[in-house]
């Protein structure tokens, strides 16, 4: 009987916690009994129920959607087919309305408060069961303030000024309104909470499972957030003091570090990896071409290709994306799966079949196209065509997206320069499988590599380190002709603007599609101060037609910005509009 209870209990609890979804109310977060909640909280099983609660709504399709709306769909990544939704078409061509569904962030902040939740009562079950520790505890409230923390960081991301929810809403006394807090202001506090995880939380690879050592939140996963938050600080505040960027030094040191460490940790643990699994190092022979030595410097998945027979390839991507059990790359990754936590969202933007034609959106044909000169992305060489190369029918311009709907991969022979063709297998169920990847290691390389460029500092030598971690990402998807002119990367050597110029191409080139690309359009955004650098950047790869009218409405920096729903702003006095989307007579204040 008294097992029947707790199982209510957990239940009752879980359900007070999912029912705060709608767009109502300015956080979506209803008072719940406290007497309920209080009685809830007496052992280690109660703790960790609620600790994978948090994690389920980091999968949820709300959550999962977010990723690539807010981090992908703007950026010239991407192009919309003629099957795509009202919402998404608004968005995608810089018609943003306060009453679009994209608009509401409720998701985000029913996770923080799930995440308070947790903060607050945890601490009393260290009195209640001796079998939950205070290291168990430790670890819990680590991985809460991350959590709490990548949630806000997105909201910032996303919305600018943004409410910081930094209790738990419990019960009816609290005032459950939240004035906003600046940019700057938020990732202050986020840098509050990521400083304090970084020590509770595991270090990597300290799980018994590499599902939690991926999906969990870890040392490097903290620091790799971290990095980027770094990076964030320096180009709001460059942006807020109207500066050269000299007064982000300190931020970009930081950042370094944090990335320094993290490919230190993942060196250890690809060392660790192969002893547990017993299997060789991947590396392809060093031989005498320098780009393999330099490839093989860093902590990176790499495998021969063996253009003899076609069933023998290049394995690199399948083991990144497809390969669940041998991820050696992924930091962080938001764990899906065929039985219970579908990847809807990628099925729904991206597709899942090599025969779908209804597809919401395709790469856009600037990625797509092949070549060698300065308007083409790819080269032929690159092996992370595969992402997207594809083609469907005869439309030769038409490049539908395969990244994370792709199982394995196939060359189908080699073209007259005697470089590999790769051609995807995609997912013919009516689902996708794959987990999503937050961070992996190339995205804190070229983390470090943005940080350096941007900093400059010839003391610490930061042009040509910037340089070698670039070199290195673009390489190892380039096997073919490593050092030969048309191949090679280049940047004109002592230019800072130069290599900070290459390194956004291959964040691009490496994260495309991963829900990168958007945000560090606006970070050059912010740094330049005007939205005009970005703008000719992305529209002409972007918009075939009405190039004028998009760059126009996207003039302000206020523009990059979503707008916050017109519902939330209706019931919560406290909140200020995004002044770029105001409009006379919408909002009545009471």
């Amino acid at each position: 009987m008294k097992k029947t209870i707790k199982l209510l209990s957990i239940a009752s609890v879980a359900a007070l916690t999912l029912t705060m979804g709608s767009c109502t109310d300015f956080l979506t977060i209803y008072p719940t009994d406290k007497v309920v909640l209080e009685d809830f909280w007496k052992d280690k099983a109660d703790v960790n129920g609620m600790v994978i609660n948090c994690y389920k709504n980091l999968v949820s399709d709300a959550f999962v959607k977010r990723v690539f709306v807010y981090g992908e769909l703007r950026s010239d990544d991407v192009i919309e087919t003629t099957h795509i939704g009202t919402d998404l078409k608004y968005i995608n061509n810089a018609n943003l309305l306060a009453t679009n569904g994209y608009c509401d962030w409720s998701i985000y902040y029913k996770i923080i408060n799930n995440c308070n939740i947790v903060l607050h009562f945890a601490p009393n079950v260290l009195e209640e069961d001796p079998d939950f520790t205070q290291g168990d505890y430790n670890v819990v409230r680590g991985e809460m303030l991350a959590m709490r923390a990548l949630c806000h960081f997105y909201l910032v991301r996303a919305f600018r000024d943004v409410p910081l929810l930094k209790e738990a809403k419990i019960d009816d006394s609290q005032d459950l309104h939240t004035a906003q807090s600046t940019p700057l202001e938020a990732l202050d506090f986020i840098l509050e909470d990521l400083n304090e995880a970084e020590h509770l939380v595991l270090p990597s690879g300290a799980y018994p499972n590499e599902l939690y050592n991926k999906g969990r939140f870890t040392a490097d996963a903290v620091r790799a957030i971290r990095a980027d938050v770094l990076l964030w600080k320096a180009a709001f505040t460059q942006f807020k003091n109207k500066s050269d960027g000299s007064d982000c030094k300190e931020f970009y040191a930081a950042c370094i570090k944090d990335c320094e460490q993290i490919i230190a940790d993942r060196k250890q643990y690809l060392i660790d990896w192969n002893k547990k699994y017993n299997v060789g190092k991947q590396q392809e022979a060093v031989g005498t071409d320098p780009a393999d030595a330099l490839v093989a410097s860093y902590p990176l998945e790499t495998h021969p290709i063996n253009r003899a027979t076609a069933s023998v390839h290049d394995e690199t991507y399948v083991k990144i994306f497809a390969d669940k059990n041998d991820r050696k790359e992924s930091i962080l990754e938001l764990q899906l799966d065929e039985d219970n936590n579908h990847n809807q969202a990628i099925c729904s933007f991206y597709g899942y079949s090599e025969t779908q034609t209804n597809m919401p959106f395709t790469a856009s044909s600037y990625l797509g196209k092949e070549g060698t000169d300065d308007n083409v992305l790819y080269k032929k060489t690159d092996a992370r065509r595969v992402s997207f190369t594809n083609q469907h029918g005869n439309e030769e311009d038409v490049f539908p997206i395969a990244k994370y709907t792709t199982r394995s991969t196939s060359v189908g022979g080699t073209n007259q320069d005697g470089r590999p063709e790769y051609f995807p297998s995609r997912d013919n169920g009516s689902y996708s499988w794959q987990n999503v990847i937050l961070y992996r290691i190339t995205d804190v390389m070229l983390m470090e590599a943005e940080a350096r460029a941007l900093r400059a500092d010839s003391a610490s030598n930061d042009l040509n380190e910037a340089f070698k971690l670039v070199k290195a990402v673009y390489y190892r998807s380039n096997k073919v002709s490593k050092v030969s002119r048309n191949d090679s990367i280049k940047y004109a050597e002592g230019s800072a603007a130069s290599l900070q110029e290459l390194v956004l191409k291959e964040r691009q080139r490496e994260l495309c599609f991963e829900g990168k690309r958007w945000f560090d359009l606006v970070r050059m955004a912010l740094r330049d101060g005007t939205t005009n650098n970005m703008l000719n950047v992305m529209v002409p790869h972007k918009y075939e037609t009405n190039q004028s009218a998009i760059k126009s409405k996207m003039a302000s920096i206020d523009a990059l910005f979503f707008p916050i729903h017109e519902t939330v702003l209706k019931t919560d006095t406290m909140l200020v509009q995004n002044p770029v989307w105001v409009k006379e007579d919408v909002y009545s204040k009471k």
